[in-house]
């Protein structure tokens, strides 16, 4: 999970740092693009065999797992480019909820006695969080958890189709089912999804087209980086854990902005943060297992 998150860490720097000079939609695009170079690439270096195993017969998951990541990318990008990215990565802590609720509504399958504890404050976190930022619109934060509620809901399918297939061929079909979606949207979708008026700056004085190249250049190998780690890490963890482990990236992400942008996090931010972060803490502890029974002695004659 490092390389994921190293990854995720380079996307919302970037994200934040081309906010002023692109849109929501031509972020997405530049990114889908990116990744899908590098992964046609990787696949063209593997050789013919490699080659051969990319398409699986039947691509109706693909197409519906590459249509609802597309929508909550979007969603991410707008809720990193518009809200303090604190904020962003806090609420993104409700991924286990909904991967919770979604284990259950397909597998059945119910949290132990420590999860569910840990669900629940981290429930109650995320529902301090809601009431207590006056200063954030309600449109705004269902935009940021509306992007958790799909992402996560892709994450679980990855986690499906990783146990079947290589990464790269998930990695590369994806990219290349989003590219066209991703060139109709900047086509046809009309100028209110314009960028901020001004700018992000960093904390320390860099050349304009240093920070532009660096952001562009960490956005396109941080998307396909972070799809391919997560992917792997898919096949060594519980769904359920590896949203839990995913939201580590907060304190990194509050570190980075404090130190990069000078992006202190809302005040209002500490109390519903602690609780989720509790409630991660707990949810993420190993379930331990069952005592076996002892033998029972042999009677005496």
């Amino acid at each position: 999970m490092s390389a994921y998150l190293a990854s995720y860490l380079a996307i919302a720097l970037s994200i934040r740092l081309l906010a002023g000079y692109l849109t929501v939609i031509e972020i997405g695009l530049l990114r889908s693009v990116g990744s899908l170079a590098i992964a046609a690439s990787a696949v063209w270096a593997g050789g013919v065999e490699q080659r051969r195993n990319i398409l699986p017969s039947n691509l109706r998951e693909d197409i519906l797992r590459s249509v609802l990541h597309l929508a909550g990318s979007l969603a991410l990008i707008w809720s990193l480019a518009h809200l303090p990215l604190a904020l962003v990565t806090t609420i993104e802590f409700s991924g286990p909820l909904f991967a919770a609720v979604l284990l259950f509504l397909v597998l059945r399958r119910r949290p132990g006695i420590g999860p569910a504890l840990g669900l629940a404050v981290l429930a109650t976190g995320i529902g301090l969080l809601v009431f207590r930022l006056d200063a954030v619109p309600n449109r705004d934060l269902a935009i940021a958890i509306g992007a958790v509620a799909i992402l996560t809901t892709t994450n679980l399918m990855l986690a499906r189709l990783a146990a079947q297939r290589s990464t790269l061929s998930i990695v590369l079909l994806m990219h290349a089912i989003q590219l066209p979606l991703y060139l109709l949207l900047w086509f046809f979708v009309p100028e209110q999804w314009s960028p901020p008026p001004q700018p992000y700056r960093l904390a320390f004085d860099l050349p304009e087209l240093a920070v532009i190249g660096g952001a562009v250049l960490a956005l396109i190998v941080g998307g396909f980086v972070s799809q391919a780690a997560l992917a792997n890490a898919s096949r060594h963890a519980s769904p359920l854990q590896l949203c839990s482990a995913d939201t580590l990236r907060v304190p990194l992400i509050t570190f980075a902005a404090y130190l990069l942008l000078a992006e202190l996090p809302p005040a209002e931010l500490l109390l519903p943060g602690l609780w989720v972060l509790c409630g991660v803490i707990i949810t993420s502890l190993p379930v331990a297992a069952t005592a076996k029974l002892r033998p029972e002695r042999p009677g005496r004659a």
